[in-house]
């Protein structure tokens, strides 16, 4: 891949001439026909061959026979051989001035109709093919055949691989050499759709366990073991430690919304739909959108509507706590409400207890509703052990989980108080002393 040739024509002309010069260095040969041409590639017992009129503008490609017989009408260009097909583009170019590519075999029968905008050789029974897809350029695979094995979902990257935002690229005289580039800065530095790959790190691909992350110009892509690019690189955050993510689905970030995809095979199992997400709990997954929380399940189909403006996981307890207009409750997997959303806060259930707040008294509620003890309780923490501790009055409780309080001393707040009273007195104290020594050391310096 080069920069465009239609910027900088005259220069590019000249450069691309002297390398077209280089390429036309050929092995002697007994065959006078092929003297004709300016450039050919043999393959068993054919020929590709190719006159050049004007370079980079007026030139002629030809399959042949070994006697130098034509099996194809001129071509504008036809590319190397790979699993019996080679790539071609014919002379007619598509309505927008660019080339058109399909396959062909050895005795030059068309295989693959030329309507794409760019391709490259069969490797493994497949290739990569790229062509517009509404105000995008998208990339499938297909095999021998010209069936699509995989569509990259391109609709769903809605700022990317924009087709107005992209310039078409050639090598003179090759138009197989043909790619789409996006630009960052000029001249070397682009984004592609059809990513490559070194060959160490494509060893590294192949020998993945499932699919594989990579990172470029501060972007991330997701390709499989199979070499099929799954993500084009245009993800803002992925999550392969699986932080966020669970159920088989790990979360990934397009611009400021996140989506899921699969972790095993790279699909695209949730479009990119929400701004914030939560671990998923019981096989529930929390997701919020248009600033309302929602559930999806692990095939990213919507569980529970986006009704709350708040959302706990789903413990063993078959509850969430949720609330609507700052009034919390429970509601269970089903989306039922099994606690009515009338408290001021509700927390978590664990050991089968939630901790319930009015009018900034903290009480215990079980699963049935029933509370364990009375809001009577000035500072309370949930029961994330099977004790939790309170306070009222000033005072400080082990609670147990049939309310049985144990007193364990005072108030952290009352203890503060003594402290700072403490520290009052001390200084009082010394304050004190200091007055009467300095007293006695007046007294002793009037006498003298």
């Amino acid at each position: 891949m080069l920069r465009p040739t239609f910027y900088h024509l005259t220069l590019l002309f000249f450069l691309l001439q002297s390398a077209w010069a280089a390429a036309q260095t050929k092995p002697a040969t007994s065959k006078t026909w092929l003297k004709e041409y300016h450039d050919y590639r043999q393959y068993d017992d054919i020929y590709v061959v190719k006159k050049v009129r004007i370079p980079c503008r007026s030139y002629e490609t030809f399959i042949t026979d070994k006697d130098g017989r034509k099996l194809t009408h001129a071509y504008r260009d036809i590319g190397d051989f790979a699993e019996g097909v080679a790539e071609f583009v014919p002379m007619e170019l598509s309505p927008e001035g660019h080339g058109l590519h399909g396959f062909l075999d050895k005795r030059g029968k068309v295989v693959i109709e030329p309507k794409y905008t760019s391709t490259d050789r069969f490797r493994d029974g497949k290739t990569w093919v790229i062509y517009p897809a509404g105000k995008h350029y998208g990339l499938s695979y297909i095999d021998l055949t010209g069936k699509e094995i995989y569509r990259i979902p391109i609709q769903h990257y809605v700022n990317d691989y924009l087709i107005k935002d992209s310039d078409i690229d050639f090598l003179c005289n090759q138009d197989t050499k043909e790619d789409v580039l996006w630009w960052i800065k000029r001249p070397m530095d682009f984004f592609t759709l059809n990513f490559n790959f070194s060959r160490f790190i494509e060893k590294e691909i192949k020998a993945s366990k499932f699919i594989y992350h990579f990172k470029y110009q501060g972007k991330f892509g997701i390709i499989d073991k199979n070499m099929m690019l799954k993500v084009p690189v245009s993800l803002n955050d992925i999550d392969p430690e699986y932080k966020y993510s669970g159920q088989g689905m790990e979360r990934v970030q397009y611009g400021d919304k996140y989506g899921y995809i699969s972790p095993f095979t790279g699909d695209l199992i949730v479009p990119f739909e929400y701004t914030d997400t939560r671990k998923p709990t019981n096989g529930l997954f929390w997701v919020k959108k248009n600033g309302k929380w929602g559930c999806i399940d692990k095939t990213g189909k919507l569980h529970i509507q986006h009704l709350y403006d708040e959302a706990t996981g789903f413990t063993a307890e078959n509850r969430s706590a949720v609330a609507i207009n700052g009034k919390f409750g429970h509601i269970d997997k089903s989306g039922k409400v099994r606690t009515p959303l009338k408290y001021d806060f509700a927390s978590y259930y664990n050991h089968g207890i939630s901790m319930i707040r009015i009018d900034d008294k903290y009480g215990y509620m079980d699963t049935t509703g029933h509370f364990i003890t009375k809001i009577i309780y000035d500072e309370a923490l949930p029961f994330d052990r099977i004790t939790t501790t309170v306070e009222r009055s000033w005072l400080r409780f082990e609670l147990s989980l049939d309310g049985k309080e144990k007193f364990v001393g005072f108030s952290y707040k009352l203890n503060a108080v003594f402290i700072i009273l403490g520290v009052f007195i001390f200084i009082w104290l010394n304050n004190l002393l200091y007055q009467r020594v300095l007293k006695k050391r007046i007294v002793k310096v009037s006498k003298k």
